[in-house]
């Protein structure tokens, strides 16, 4: 590495993916060239170091043109992310300044650390929602806590490269639990959008609380809130306006306009409230006090007042309960599903946004904020703004900072109504009616996953919702793969008649037994079985005894059973079960393999071979495939 500079390194280890996606005019000479490609030949301290920095590889061609596109997108993102901050506080039943605290330290962090220049690290809806069914009935400090827990398991995963665990929550479950969480958020904000106050730990007790406290409704703030939500969506919809090609002035100051109108919503409503203002008689429900000034740093608390008890950090842990584990997971499932969606084609390196992410929740924890993770709504503005690298993110933490700092004390006077109105008007588009209506034409059973996953999530919780659909998710892959279908098929030959069949997929220990079954059973009244192994992925060794103890059956009724067309993979299985016959396991046609294992039972000149009625389900197989080939048709590609 001695003869190596510095830009080489960093150019190579961007090229191994490590580091950010192009944008034209920024990092790259060539419009729509992606600097996320692999690296070769890069190693040592410095490769490791660019890949944990990946602010050393752009840092150095850092020009004023990208900084300047980087200072209006940060400065969008940051008037949007104040509102959502102290909104999604609020949601999680938090004073706004842990919502701030959240903003400013992921928004920082992100721009040493991370590799996608769209992502944006602060508090979610997601993340409020889970943190409020975890930390309810808890103080304060057991949110810091969790933020730190959270932020120590998620750097862990990264480190050990464990971001294979999310795989385990399918899109179907995430499908499912995140219309639920925009039910639940929906339904929970419906007291602030009326004016009530009260507390409810479930949507069945909401709704029964507004039902009975009807009398109390407030009429300025249901009138508030009908203007807010009103507004909210009539500014979404302002950047679509066609305005025609030549107005681009025009068009720009629409798509700000909508893009700032959270920050212009609650600037509206807090002034409002501010001029009519009467500490003896309320117009308004206000927001509570908030704190001024930059949060010190301190450890989380390991230990707090309970009641008349004082609960040390294992019992502090005990009471978060399953929280601790669910939320790092989630996390990582968000954060990597918004850099896969804005990676622009290019590899993610979901290890290093993990340990990003990790780092930017311990961090929190020192600054006490609630946890955070990406927000596709804040990505998408990013994108749209134009952003160049993550420094836009330096530039939305001082807007926060600022706010923080000269703001605090006006926060006061934004009605309740305008933050629930801002939540309410967020959250009702993660409804996921799409994936829903796809699987009702394609998957019903993954529909079945879906309706589980949000009717517990609505009805009892989120955790339990994600762990239920989970299981149910995987219950189905195994139903699944235990009923998977088997085509099997009479081939006529020129000394007999035999059985073909084709298993898909996979042979486990969940199906052997039903396919050994199935193919003793059709080969009883012919001379042989010939088993294509073309699309067959997997075996296991169940599966391999299931074989050996069918390969003897055959046998011992002095019948031909042939294993044929097999991928390379497959073959270093199929060799190793007791009686295997491995010649023709390479043949790629039935002739072949006749001729491999038995000569003088081949058919002569001619069309000989020929595929007679199906015995089974499935389609006719077409041509024999080569293994290469074959081992593409085991993928499952199923509608969705």
């Amino acid at each position: 590495m001695r003869g190596v500079s510095r830009d080489t390194v960093c150019e190579r280890a961007v090229r191994r993916g490590r580091a950010l996606d192009s944008v034209p005019g920024a990092m790259d000479t060539e419009e729509g060239t992606s600097l996320v490609e692999e690296q070769e030949g890069v190693r040592g301290w410095r490769a490791a170091l660019t890949r944990r920095l990946p602010v050393l590889c752009w840092a150095r061609r850092y020009t004023r043109a990208t900084a300047a596109a980087d200072a209006v997108a940060g400065v969008t993102l940051g008037l949007m992310l104040v509102p959502q901050s102290i909104a999604y506080a609020a949601l999680a039943n938090l004073p706004a300044q842990y919502g701030l605290y959240s903003a400013f330290i992921g928004t920082i962090l992100y721009v040493a650390l991370g590799t996608v220049k769209e992502v944006s690290i602060g508090p979610t809806s997601l993340m409020a929602l889970l943190t409020l069914q975890t930390c309810r009935g808890l103080p304060a400090d057991f949110v810091v806590l969790l933020t730190f827990l959270s932020g120590g398991f998620v750097l862990l995963m990264g480190l050990l490269q464990l971001g294979f665990l999310v795989e385990l929550i399918s899109p179907s479950v995430t499908s499912g639990f995140t219309s639920a969480t925009a039910v639940i958020i929906t339904v929970a904000q419906l007291k602030g959008l009326l004016g009530l106050s009260f507390m409810a730990e479930s949507v069945a007790e909401n709704v029964a609380l507004i039902a009975t406290r009807w009398r109390d409704i407030r009429l300025p703030d249901c009138l508030l809130s009908l203007l807010c939500c009103a507004t909210l969506l009539l500014l979404r919809k302002l950047k679509d306006v066609n305005v025609g090609p030549k107005r681009r002035k025009l068009k720009k100051a629409l798509w700000l306009v909508s893009i700032g109108r959270n920050a212009l919503v609650v600037l509206a409503a807090a002034t409002f409230a501010y001029c009519t203002h009467d500490p003896a008689r309320p117009l308004l429900r206000l927001s509570g006090r908030v704190e001024a000034g930059l949060p010190r740093l301190r450890l989380p608390p390991l230990s707090a007042e309970l009641g008349n008890r004082t609960l040390g950090f294992a019992e502090m842990v005990r009471e978060l309960g399953a929280g601790v584990l669910l939320l790092p997971l989630v996390m990582v499932l968000a954060n990597i599903a918004i850099a896969k969606a804005f990676s622009e084609g290019g590899r993610v390196d979901a290890a290093q946004e993990m340990v990003t992410l990790g780092l930017c929740n311990l961090a929190g924890g020192l600054v006490r904020a609630m946890p955070t993770c990406g927000a596709f709504t804040r990505s998408a503005v990013a994108h749209s703004s134009g952003v160049r690298t993550p420094a836009a993110g330096l530039y939305a933490g001082v807007v926060t900072l600022l706010a923080l700092q000269f703001l605090a004390q006006y926060f006061h006077f934004i009605p309740k109504a305008c933050i629930s109105s801002v939540l309410v008007c967020a959250v009702i588009f993660m409804v996921d009616w799409q994936t829903a209506l796809r699987l009702w034409r394609h998957d019903r059973r993954e529909l079945a996953v879906v309706a589980l996953t949000f009717g517990v999530g609505v009805w009892r919780s989120v955790e339990l919702a994600v762990l239920c659909g989970a299981l149910a998710g995987l219950a189905a892959t195994h139903f699944a793969l235990q009923r998977a279908p088997l085509h099997l098929h009479k081939v006529k030959c020129s000394w007999g008649e035999a059985v073909r069949a084709r298993p898909t997929r996979a042979l486990l220990y969940l199906n052997c037994a039903r396919f050994a079954e199935r193919v003793e059973r059709a080969a009883a009244a012919h001379h042989a079985a010939l088993l294509d192994c073309g699309v067959l992925a997997m075996l296991d060794y169940t599966a391999a005894q299931a074989l050996a103890k069918m390969i003897k059956n055959f046998k011992e009724n002095n019948k031909l059973l042939i294993f044929y067309n097999a991928s390379t993979d497959v073959i270093k299985k199929l060799e190793k079960v007791e009686g295997m016959e491995t010649r023709a396991l390479r043949a790629h046609s039935i002739q072949a393999a006749l001729d491999a294992v038995a000569p003088g039972l081949a058919p002569g000149p001619g069309p000989a071979l020929g595929p007679g009625p199906a015995l089974g389900p499935g389609p006719t197989p077409g041509p024999a495939r080569a293994p290469e080939a074959a081992a593409l048709l085991a993928r499952d590609d199923g509608g969705v």
